[in-house]
């Protein structure tokens, strides 16, 4: 069966709603808990589910090609453990919970890659992203430590994937949530780092769950993969 754009585009709206309600209110609902109760210990049952209402959403709604779903999947899920062993100890457990964004990202950044378009008229975009990295790794290279090697390597790979986002055939709120992400994590460990705390995870959290939302959904709305 054949669609118009318009129609394509309109039946995958509705297709995915459900998936985008659930990981809002998921996100939602989170953040209150952190803000009413942030003792509560099963925290991560909450935070885990925009990530796997993602993945649901690309196993069972995504027309793309079985490598393209296959990378993606990789992606949300890898992102959702890391969203549990954060939750759980963001301080012992930190650098597990790093390993499992990266493989995250490594994720995105292939599925990104097999998207790219070499002359993408948004390339002119990768310009500001590089120099964010390249100024968090000034910032970051005195303050890190024994840390320095397995920061650096994540630093390097999520703005690649930024990159890549820009220069791929995705719908532009996909490259805007991969650079979200990428905000995200520089603020995360500015404050781990750099800020002793600052800012809260009541400001990283929620730009996280922005990111995710808009690089994975700007995906799945893209339409059949090239």
């Amino acid at each position: 069966m054949t669609f118009k754009v318009g129609e394509y585009e309109k039946e995958q709206s509705v297709t995915y709603l459900p998936f985008m309600v659930i990981y809002f209110a998921a996100a939602v609902a989170f953040m209150l808990v952190k803000i009413v109760a942030p003792g509560f210990t099963l925290s991560f049952a909450i935070k885990v589910i925009p990530a796997l209402s993602l993945a649901l959403a690309i196993l069972l709604a995504s027309p793309m090609k079985t490598s393209h779903r296959m990378v993606m999947l990789a992606g949300a899920l890898f992102c959702g453990a890391g969203d549990v062993i954060l939750d759980i100890d963001r301080v012992r457990l930190f650098v597990p919970g790093l390993a499992a964004f990266l493989l995250g990202h490594v994720g995105f950044l292939a599925l990104f890659w097999m998207r790219r378009t070499p002359n993408n008229s948004r390339r002119a975009w990768t310009i500001p992203v590089l120099i964010f990295g390249l100024v968090m790794a000034i910032v970051l290279i005195p303050k890190l430590g024994s840390l320095l090697i397995p920061v650096l390597a994540y630093l390097v790979v999520i703005t690649l994937m930024t990159v890549l986002a820009i220069m791929s055939d995705v719908r532009p709120m996909a490259a805007v949530g991969a650079f979200l992400f990428m905000t995200s994590d520089a603020l995360l460990a500015l404050a781990k780092f750099v800020f002793d705390g600052q800012p809260s995870p009541h400001i990283t959290i929620p730009v996280y769950f922005a990111g995710l939302f808009l690089l994975g959904f700007g995906v799945l709305r893209t339409g059949q993969s090239r």
